[in-house]
């Protein structure tokens, strides 16, 4: 490929590689970077929902992901506070509109293993890792960006345009000036890995979220490095106690006796501690940039939003740029990007998992009452039942994306 004649993709996560693929798949040149030298095969998403697969199935790789994956078409909502399950629902109540009906638990590490294989296949797919953006600009014919190699020396890269899925703290983002609004959560979250198999102990299911007005807490089960089957936890950690404390064996075991009682102590195989953002970029593009997943909007990670309406906008905003790469508007098919996405980030991403912990943790007696009812009503009357469904698979949010003009 020429200098100027591709696609530059910051970022190499599950959304920079879906959109490169995208894009590759279409005979687009795409060069992608990231800063890390591999994968990292830390705790991160693990939950694919039913719409994400059925928008990667033109990519080709949904049978390669099944093939890894656990399939998960029933979820539960438990009440620890009574030892009750609150509400079960299954994908399967849905299948008239959902070509694979359930979850897919794989880790996301291997998402993005899967696709870059996949994106390895074209000639016109090239990707450079240790490769840190630290300046851009751009002007109406194309981008221009600096990235920092290995040895300390600047490079300097041209495109037609440029997709910011850098994160979190996004670079491209931030050298875009654009405002990131929205807050951090008080307390920090801890994911916690065991072998023990709580679906034959108690009943769980392969994704489960655990309601109490103290100590709430999620369960989820992904493949594990061999398949043998790793249930993962989730803790809020509330004090303002150290991280090492919270890293600790004895804060940790004392988590698994409370929320999960069934044979502790636990054999305890990975753990991770960070902090929680719910947070909206005030605009998903500025002139030749377009801003996905993580770079665009972040949430907590209850209900699976994060990567997936991630790989949406990825998937979306490849759809825009082939357009324009090809003589389109790329104004007016970045607007319209920017129009479809980032109401959907607002009232889907945000409000859903903003929901999802504030029933999880709900402290007033009649509130926690009157928001576990209206879940069991969900579970139990049909009609409420699939617009549940329709929203927690987000096949509903990518429906009303694509109706906006």
């Amino acid at each position: 490929m020429t200098d100027k004649d591709c696609i530059l993709i910051a970022g190499a996560g599950p959304v920079g590689m879906t959109t490169a693929l995208a894009l590759t798949k279409a005979g687009i040149p795409v060069k992608l970077f990231d800063a890390l030298a591999e994968i990292p095969a830390d705790h991160r998403a693990s939950t694919l929902h039913p719409s994400t697969l059925m928008l990667v199935d033109e990519l080709g790789i949904t049978p390669e992901l099944i093939r890894r994956g656990i399939e998960s078409p029933l979820f539960q909502w438990r009440d620890r506070a009574t030892d009750r399950i609150v509400a079960e629902f299954d994908y399967r109540d849905i299948s008239d509109v959902l070509t694979y009906p359930y979850a897919l638990q794989l880790e996301q590490h291997k998402t993005i293993e899967i696709t870059r294989d996949a994106a390895l296949a074209f000639d016109c797919f090239e990707l450079h890792r240790e490769r840190k953006l630290t300046d851009l600009s751009q002007d109406e014919d194309g981008v221009e960006i600096s990235v920092k190699a290995p040895d300390g020396s600047k490079e300097i890269h041209h495109g037609r345009f440029l997709v910011g899925a850098d994160g979190g703290r996004s670079m491209v983002r931030k050298l875009l000036d654009i405002d990131f609004p929205g807050f951090t959560w008080e307390e920090r979250f801890i994911i916690v890995s065991t072998y023990y198999d709580f679906e034959k102990a108690a009943g769980y299911r392969y994704r489960n979220y655990v309601a109490h007005p103290e100590q709430w807490c999620a369960m989820i089960k992904v493949p594990g490095e061999h398949s043998e089957g790793v249930w993962r936890a989730l803790f809020p950690a509330f004090s303002d106690a150290s991280d090492e404390h919270v890293l600790s064996d004895e804060w940790i075991q004392a988590r698994f006796a409370e929320c999960y009682p069934y044979d502790p102590p636990y054999e305890l195989l990975h753990r991770n501690l960070y902090s929680v953002h719910q947070r909206v970029a005030a605009t998903f593009s500025k002139g030749r940039v377009a801003l996905a997943g993580d770079a665009a909007h972040v949430n907590n990670p209850l209900g699976g939003m994060g990567m997936n309406s991630g790989i949406h906008d990825g998937l979306n905003l490849a759809k825009k740029m082939e357009e324009a790469w090809h003589g389109g508007d790329h104004a007016a098919l970045l607007a319209r990007y920017d129009r479809q996405r980032r109401p959907m980030a607002e009232k889907y991403v945000q409000a859903q998992s903003i929901a999802n912990k504030r029933l999880l943790e709900e402290n007033d007696k009649e509130a926690r009452e009157t928001r576990l009812k209206e879940l069991e009503f969900a579970a139990t009357d049909e009609n409420a039942k699939r617009d549940y469904l329709m929203r927690a698979s987000l096949v509903q949010m990518v429906e009303e994306a694509n109706a906006i003009i």
